[in-house]
């Protein structure tokens, strides 16, 4: 007879559609990823766990809800899914899905992808989907997992000794949204990013002088190219010594920030985690505060990174958390404005093949092997803290490399080095969305691509994108929640103007939808941070789809819909419109959904569909994301189809506070005896916006609108200003209008 072990908990909070058993435990063990305020675990006596030290049965009301094989010593589970669909396991390579891959759930450095099954970022969850059902299944564990996944089977076994940890795994049911927000709700919610963090960031290993940095940021204003962030990488410090400025590189940073700042932009300066061993003060107070990794014997660990010999701080200590952010002051004082953790896997020798496990590392007692996973989040967390500390009231923006499950609580995540290539274009978007799947919403890749190894950094010979891959990235880039262009030192200059005037006047148009989507990009990071639904999301987290179609293809949010060009040469794509009539946002053109049709792409324009019942603000594009969002704003009408209800909402703030004053406008629109009545209500009003009206947009049939009682005349033009081929009716309405109705 095999054994019965009750399942240990059940989620109160998602009662039926999150659950949680433990095999091997004599009690819950801890989750060190999870959020401060995730839901408690309590017994379920409607759950039991059939398991005999290998097959099992998680039932549920007596229904089997998840099946398999699971083993406590080595650690290991496996899943028999059926004909299933996997996806998830965060950033790892692969392609869309994860049917028939092998990884290793483990925080590395992939030196460019080039280390088969690795990846920067670990997530030990991913989501099932089949007819019958869809699953979330998260392996609960720091440990670092290996990952076989072959015709609908999941085997996830340790990659070395966990010590007897039990076999912990949670499982989430309900629909793709429902799944997400409930995987957020166990490991947090993502932080709202300031405004400018949703802007463009120009970025490369290195702009060596600060005079480099200063002709970067009056070019961009030179050419009229909006953007926000500079990037300063690692050669702004003083022989690569973190918390420092380089002497004659940057001698006055006050003085270069007080002209960025002249100029509408702000800096992220890179932080690595290996600090020097050299005498200096960030060494010394690490040190002698007991706050470094360390051997089995008890002496630091020494690797190899950029300074040359390096020690590691230990995040798993509050104290070193605690240090660590307020060490960030000489940054803050000059003028930095957000972090970016980088080489925070961390990387123990840079530029070398080697095996993480294999050092002698110690956490103050704990194998490196159990927390690694958990560095990365550790360092954010301390980041954020000390950002906090030292520009109270503004919100913090930290970009990181690497991370696990929660990391979104406290940083951004990009998508690591990547290669120059077509295959990497469209491999980013992959991970973008399975990252967004696995709880992280903010997230984006290299534009342009970082490197082109194989070789050490990338460095072959010189190289850079093709004009044509360039604006293909651009346009890909400009509709993600992290937009940066990146490029290895040993690569030509990659900024919108590196690439030709063509390219240069395709980048400007690239730059300025970006900006002109502003308005929804900051309400869709507002839901994030609310929901944690991600910005991008997969087309059927909302929509049927049927086996392999729109795998190219993704939404921001609910209803918009983007198709971007991911192939060389291609100047047209198959397009696949999810049920309803979708309108092409360039051309004005409507199309019935629930078919796939071809439509012009032409170099710098990516195809985007909104969907009939839409109401999206659009903004005139400034130079920078705050001029942005108190420009003039549009309401674009996309009606509802007769009897049902349109929807949107208008989110602003003054960008950066890290209060809650908020302006909130819903509008409601629908069709009645007048025609299309439009319905607009502030649910939050605790913030005032500088705008006083807003431009109604609607399709050019309607000719005249009552706007609170009050008949007004349509006016009628075309679009051309913005680069798109559409007519539309406008008409300025005062923000404090509350109905409108077109005829």
């Amino acid at each position: 007879m095999p054994a019965r072990v009750q399942s240990q908990a059940k989620c109160t909070a998602r009662a039926g559609r999150m659950a949680r058993f433990v095999a091997g435990a004599g009690q819950l063990p801890e989750l060190p990823w999870a959020a401060p305020d995730a839901p408690e675990w309590r017994p379920g006596p409607a759950l039991d766990l059939d398991w005999s030290g290998g097959p099992f049965a998680f039932r549920e009301d007596r229904e089997c809800v998840l099946s398999g094989f699971a083993a406590t010593d080595p650690l290991g589970v496996a899943f028999d899914l059926g004909e299933a669909e996997i996806l998830g396991f965060g950033a790892a390579t692969g392609g869309p899905d994860r049917n028939r891959a092998r990884f290793r759930v483990m925080t590395r450095d992939t030196l460019f992808y080039g280390i088969p099954g690795s990846s920067y970022t670990a997530f030990p969850f991913f989501v099932a989907r089949s007819n019958d059902s869809t699953l979330g299944v998260l392996v609960a564990t720091t440990y670092p997992l290996d990952i076989v996944v072959d015709e609908g089977k999941v085997a996830i076994t340790a990659a070395c000794d966990s010590g007897g940890a039990p076999v912990d795994v949670i499982v989430l049911r309900g629909t793709v949204a429902e799944i997400v927000r409930d995987l957020s709700s166990l490991a947090g919610r993502t932080f709202l990013p300031p405004a400018w963090a949703l802007g463009f960031h120009q970025s490369r290993w290195s702009y060596r002088t600060d005079r480099a940095v200063l002709e970067v940021a009056r070019k961009f204003r030179a050419l009229d190219l909006p953007a926000d962030v500079i990037h300063l990488d690692i050669h702004y410090m003083d022989r690569y010594r973190v918390f420092t400025w380089h002497p004659r590189r940057f001698p006055q940073p006050a003085a270069m920030h007080r002209e960025l700042a002249a100029l509408g932009f702000r800096t992220l300066a890179i932080v690595d985690p290996g600090v020097s061993v050299a005498p200096y003060t960030v060494h010394e107070t690490l040190c002698n505060g007991d706050m470094l990794l360390t051997r089995s014997d008890g002496q630091p660990y020494v690797g190899k990174v950029w300074p040359g010999a390096t020690v590691f701080p230990d995040f798993t200590q509050a104290r070193t958390r605690q240090t660590w952010g307020l060490l960030h002051r000489r940054l803050t004082a000059a003028g930095v404005a957000g972090i970016w953790n980088d080489m925070n896997d961390p990387v123990l020798r840079a530029g070398e093949v080697y095996d993480p496990l294999a050092e002698d590392v110690q956490h103050h007692g704990v194998p490196h092997a159990r927390v690694r996973n958990l560095y990365a989040n550790g360092m954010a967390e301390a980041t954020v803290s000390g950002l906090r500390a030292l520009r109270p009231g503004k919100r913090p923006f930290v970009l990181s490399r690497s991370g696990f499950l929660g990391i979104q609580r406290h940083a951004a995540v990009w998508t690591g080095d990547n290669h120059s290539s077509w295959r990497h274009l469209r491999e980013n978007l992959d991970m973008v969305i399975n990252l967004g799947l696995s709880g992280v919403p903010l997230a984006g890749a290299d534009v342009g691509g970082f490197g082109r190894g194989p070789g050490k950094y990338g460095a072959v010979k010189p190289f850079r994108p093709s004009a044509e891959l360039f604006i293909r990235w651009m346009e890909l880039g400009a509709l993600m929640p992290f937009f940066r262009v990146h490029c290895t030192l040993y690569a030509p200059r990659q900024e919108p103007w590196s690439f030709g005037r063509r390219a240069l006047d395709l980048s400007r148009r690239v730059l300025r939808r970006r900006y002109r989507l502003l308005p929804l990009l900051y309400r869709l990071a507002l839901e994030a941070h609310e929901s944690g639904l991600p910005v991008v999301r997969p087309v059927f987290m909302h929509y049927d789809v049927p086996p392999d179609v729109a795998r190219d293809q993704f939404l921001l949010g609910e209803q918009v819909l983007v198709a971007p060009v991911l192939e060389k040469g291609s100047i047209r794509r198959d397009v696949w419109l999810p049920p309803g009539t979708w309108t092409h946002w360039l051309t004005g053109q409507s199309h019935v959904g629930g078919q796939t049709i071809d439509v012009d792409a032409p170099l710098g324009e990516t195809p985007i569909f909104v969907r009939a019942g839409t109401v999206l603000f659009v903004a005139e594009p400034a130079l920078n994301a705050d001029e942005t969002l108190r420009n003039r704003l549009s309401l674009e009408a996309y009606p509802p189809i007769a009897a049902t209800v349109g929807i949107g909402s208008l989110f602003l703030d003054d960008g950066e506070s890290d209060g809650s004053q908020r302006f909130i406008l819903d509008v409601r629109m629908r069709h009645d005896e007048c025609g299309l009545r439009i319905g607009l209500r502030p649910s939050i009003a605790s913030f005032e916006p500088v705008q006083r009206e807003l431009e109604l947009r609607v399709p050019d049939r309607y000719r005249i609108a009552t706007v609170d009682g009050t008949r007004r005349d349509l006016r009628h033009r075309a679009l051309v200003d913005e680069d798109r081929a559409v007519s539309v009716a406008t008409l300025a309405v005062p923000l404090a209008a509350r109905e409108i109705c077109v005829e």
